[in-house]
């Protein structure tokens, strides 16, 4: 109990709060193994039902231009450093002392890793291990605040993603995909209420859950409240560092579609490269797997027809999906085996 007169202490972290989080365990497991079944089947179900010519998509895919693709390639993972640069602010906004974290180099592999996970767990499981990781570099590092920088993240790429959709959008304001269109934006304005109102009532209902929560819950709470509200400062930077990075994912679509010998329009390419993002933001399979292939070709094919659709839609999750399998693998194994040497 604090001396009359003395503020509380914070809270404290507690090495229950931070459990170990073992991937294998979460990914050999029923519940993984059926929902990789399901979003395959449904990938094969839509291939069929629309008649997809598979002989003409793969001879369109094959003769891609490899440079174009690299480039695209090249645009997608340059994302990486400038997200675990944004973390690092928000958890310096947060109040992580700034030699208490890693460089920027680490940053970018734990938000690489972070996205291998979600490729490969349900749930968006990724996004809690990656706090779980900064707090295997960091032993000082409090999970519980980590967890809410990442929600803070999560708002603001919401708010980001469904700004240049808005700017996007201008361009179909008249033709066939003026409705499609309408409807999408309809669901990011309405996601961006729903984050609103949370945050709204988060915080006016703070004070009385902070009371009635008991002892470590309580704590745990409020250091997740820190770090979600703590992390929303220098707003102007993380805003402009989160344009650039939703810019470069359609970058990716861009030279995607180039290498196949497609242009689309700069407002199609922007639009269809968003709506991925919020649909792979839906946390039922893992990458959005099954969802994203349907939704992009869904999109892709008010504009241009089947086969090019599917072809465009497969070679860019050549990129954002089977990539991020190969390589974030890859960095998953050389961190273990940093940490291994380092205990």
């Amino acid at each position: 109990m604090a001396e009359p007169g003395k503020p509380p202490e914070p809270p404290q972290e507690t090495k229950a709060e931070a459990p170990p989080i073992s991937l294998k365990k979460r990914f050999f497991n029923l519940r993984t193994l059926i929902v990789f079944t399901l979003a395959l089947a449904f990938i094969v179900f839509i291939f069929f039902r629309l008649d997809v010519d598979l002989a003409t998509t793969w001879e369109t895919i094959r003769g891609s231009n490899f440079l174009l693709y690299a480039l695209a390639f090249v645009a997608y993972y340059a994302t990486f450093p400038l997200r675990g640069w944004r973390w690092k602010i928000l958890l310096r906004n947060a109040g992580f002392a700034r030699e208490q974290l890693p460089w920027v180099g680490r940053f970018s592999q734990m938000m690489l890793i972070n996205w291998f996970t979600n490729c490969i767990l349900y749930a968006r499981l990724g996004d809690a291990y990656r706090a779980y990781m900064l707090r295997e570099e960091v032993a000082e590092a409090s999970f519980s605040k980590t967890l809410g920088t990442v929600l803070a993240e999560r708002v603001i790429d919401v708010i980001s993603v469904v700004g240049l959709l808005l700017v996007a959008a201008l361009g179909f304001v008249h033709g066939e995909v003026a409705g499609t269109a309408r409807l999408i934006l309809w669901l990011g304005f309405g996601l961006v209420a729903l984050v609103g109102l949370a945050l709204g009532a988060w915080w006016l209902l703070h004070p009385g859950l902070e009371r009635r929560l008991p002892g470590r819950l309580g704590g745990i709470y409020t250091l997740v409240k820190e770090g979600t509200f703590g992390s929303f400062r220098q707003l102007p930077l993380l805003a402009a560092l989160s344009v650039v990075i939703w810019l470069l994912e359609a970058v990716r679509l861009l030279g995607v579609s180039h290498a196949l010998g497609f242009s689309l329009g700069l407002e199609v390419i922007l639009f269809v490269a968003l709506a991925h993002a919020l649909i792979t933001a839906i946390p039922i399979t893992p990458g959005g797997l099954g969802l994203a292939e349907a939704g992009v070709a869904g999109l892709l094919m008010l504009v241009v027809v089947r086969e090019v659709a599917w072809s465009i839609t497969i070679l860019d999750r050549s990129i954002s999906y089977l990539s991020l399998v190969i390589f974030g693998l890859l960095v998953f194994m050389y961190r273990q085996i940093r940490l291994s040497r380092l205990r």
